[in-house]
């Protein structure tokens, strides 16, 4: 993974430079032609959720097959360091949950791009996530049985957007949109300190983080962890041994033991090295990740009781 690639440099004594990010990055951004089960499926591709918007501002919609449909319905937010990815290249793993019965939403938004912040990446979420509760019925979505789910950088989108469902001090927040339960994958969670990264040039943290990334106080109100003590919804989250952000997880796990919060923990302890960081999502097929995403089917099950 990319991010490995990237981040797994953080003990070194060089400075990874926002050029070295760029060419670790670049295969994120092609979109997979292989033919997912998800293709197969009734769908709609590319709506636009801010009328005039910008093209990345749409989302996909994939429909499961009446045989097996819960009339429950999984929305994506997905990762790439905010910088990269693709919503496109979430159609493998959003095939698992369709075969279980869940409708699926991918939705896509601006990255940073140098001018461009994270606060404009939720902004989006929060903009996509409204469209869908308002326009949910015509669409055929049950608005009332919805989950949020992301993986790295995505799993910070999604925890910030579940916060905010609660939490209407939040700067940025879904005005309509509401949620069963979060599903977290490997995510960023700590993000105020992503700027003090020593092995980060200065120029890759105003690519990835944002130009205003020296604003301590804005980089804690765009911090799913100032906020985790107001969320007191469904929460799972995953991680493995080879997360290279392993930390992360660990430490939204500490604050709620801490809390006291419920928390459906999943962390797999394997010697393959497919196993990684959001291998759930990049690689479906592995018996690992087919256990991490059963085991969020039976946590979305469980909230639809």
């Amino acid at each position: 993974m990319f991010l490995s690639l990237v981040l797994g440099l953080t003990g070194c004594s060089f400075k990874v430079t926002k050029p070295m990010l760029q060419v670790a990055l670049s295969r994120s951004m092609k979109v997979s032609t292989k033919v997912a089960y998800a293709d197969s499926l009734e769908k709609r591709i590319g709506l636009p959720y801010v009328q005039d918007g910008d093209p990345a501002q749409v989302l996909d919609i994939y429909y499961a097959n009446d045989s097996v449909r819960k009339d429950a319905v999984l929305v994506d937010i997905h990762g790439g360091f905010y910088v990269a990815g693709r919503r496109e290249n979430k159609r493998r793993f959003a095939s698992f949950f369709l075969k279980e019965g869940f409708d699926v939403v991918l939705i896509e938004y601006r990255l940073n791009d140098g001018t461009r912040d994270v606060a404009d990446e939720l902004a989006d979420c929060a903009a996509g996530l409204d469209y869908l509760a308002t326009h949910a019925r015509e669409l055929g979505l049950n608005p009332d049985r919805m989950f949020l789910t992301g993986d790295s950088a995505g799993g910070h989108l999604a925890l910030y957007m579940a916060e905010g469902i609660e939490n209407k001090s939040m700067p940025i927040r879904p005005k309509v949109f509401r949620s069963r339960g979060v599903l977290l994958n490997c995510p960023a969670y700590d993000f105020a300190m992503f700027p003090e990264v020593e092995a980060l040039s200065q120029s890759a943290i105003a690519w990835f983080v944002g130009p205003r990334y020296k604003d301590k106080e804005l980089m804690q109100t765009l911090s799913p962890r100032t906020y985790i003590g107001t969320y007191s919804g469904p929460l799972f989250l995953s991680t493995c041994k080879r997360d290279f952000i392993r930390s992360e997880s660990m430490l939204l796990k500490a604050d709620c033991d801490s809390l006291s919060r419920p928390l459906d923990f999943v962390d797999i302890d394997s010697n393959d090295r497919r196993v990684r960081h959001v291998h759930n999502v990049s690689n479906p097929h592995l018996p690992e990740s087919q256990e991490v995403n059963s085991r969020m089917a039976a946590f979305m099950d469980k909230y639809l009781k």
